[in-house]
């Protein structure tokens, strides 16, 4: 193992998810090295969440486009040799600027090995360069990361943390709403459109599950006022009608929902990694997305959690994605055209009764039955 560093930084300027994904390596930094102070820059709008985790000092913020000059001061005032250990959790050259800035004895971060020329400099300024792997679920990166830094790495934890506010604020509008303790949790958005199933199916899987299970249909969106209002036609369709939580629920806040209900069902999106990180009974719809990068992690699982197969109907533990057996799935891309502006016309084709199969296959898995390793 390497000496204990007194200070280390974490860069992570992509997606919530992507960020979700890197709290199993604050979890190995935080064992290993128990005296450090441990940082994390972020984008704007995607790691607040980390602001109630005890084992983070502090969370820095980048910035973009208007907000140039207050980027600049956050590296200069801020970061600029400032750590011990900077560590870079994905290839782009962003992150590695500020790793390159911030370490002042360790810097570690990932390059594209499919693009020689363009990770030249990172090879040979970063100390621990590492090749970025295609095709492994994204938080064993962080094992990547430890491995590099020869630190205990046996086990992976997704983990966001929320404080009695939070369980408060949440209690207090179930209560408020009347819904009783057996309830399951429907997330019917995601953030681009191409991830988007249809209402009316949802409808129709919101009220057979109460009808099967007996349980009390709550469903969520994001603040977004598009989200708000849609949601709020969307339940209409319901037969029998769901609480609505439209928007006013942080992502401490919606974790610790989460971890409360007796199901969760919803989209390839942040909200389902968080979800995941609970072990609650898991049912996701997807679409193009590559599923040996983003199949939901399972911090239960025995064993590295090597990727699943990328189609079909796949199951590890309580978590369960559909995703359609189609020779065009998964592709990757935004949706057929690759713009993101309309629905999968695979993931259209997953059909209630599938999701509905995927429900009863996370209720019978339990926690000791593993069809994943």
């Amino acid at each position: 193992m390497m000496p204990a560093p007194r200070s280390i930084l974490v860069v992570n300027i992509r997606l919530i998810g992507d960020v979700i994904l890197t709290t199993p390596l604050v979890g190995l930094l935080k064992e290993a090295f128990p005296e450090a102070a441990i940082d994390l820059l972020v984008a704007r709008g995607t790691g607040e969440f980390l602001e109630r985790d005890p084992r983070v000092r502090r969370v820095l913020y980048a910035h973009t486009g208007s907000k140039a000059e207050r980027q600049r001061n956050v590296y200069q005032r801020e970061i600029f040799r400032q750590y011990d250990l900077a560590i870079t959790m994905n290839a782009s050259d962003r992150g590695a600027m500020a790793v390159l800035l911030a370490g002042r004895k360790n810097r570690v971060g990932f390059y594209d090995q499919g693009r020689f020329w363009k990770g030249v400099w990172k090879r040979l300024l970063l100390t621990h360069p590492l090749a970025l792997p295609e095709d492994i679920p994204v938080a064993r990166h962080c094992r990547i990361v430890a491995e590099a830094l020869r630190i205990p790495h046996e086990r992976l934890t997704v983990k966001v943390y929320w404080d009695e506010s939070d369980e408060a604020r949440v209690r207090g509008i179930l209560d408020e709403c009347g819904v009783p303790d057996r309830f399951f949790v429907l997330h019917p958005f995601a953030r681009w459109i191409y991830k988007f199933w249809g209402f009316e199916r949802f409808a129709a899987v919101s009220d057979l599950i109460v009808e099967r299970y007996g349980l009390h249909p709550v469903w969520t969106s994001s603040p977004s006022q598009d989200e708000k209002a849609q949601l709020a036609t969307a339940v209409e369709l319901c037969r029998h009608r769901p609480a609505i939580i439209a928007g006013e629920l942080n992502l401490n806040q919606m974790t610790c929902l989460l971890g409360k209900a007796k199901l969760y069902v919803g989209l390839d999106t942040a909200v389902t990694h968080l979800a995941a990180s609970t072990g609650v009974p898991l049912v996701a719809l997807y679409g193009p997305t590559f599923t040996t990068r983003w199949f939901p992690w399972c911090n239960d699982a025995p064993g590295p959690q090597d990727s699943p197969p990328s189609k079909g109907l796949l199951q590890r533990g309580q978590i369960v994605v559909v995703q359609k057996d189609l020779a065009c799935v998964p592709c990757g891309k935004a949706g057929c055209n690759d713009d993101g502006l309309s629905p999968s016309p695979c993931l259209q084709e997953i059909t209630v009764e599938e999701v509905l199969a995927a429900v009863d296959a996370s209720f019978a898995s339990g926690r000791e039955k593993r069809i994943l390793p």
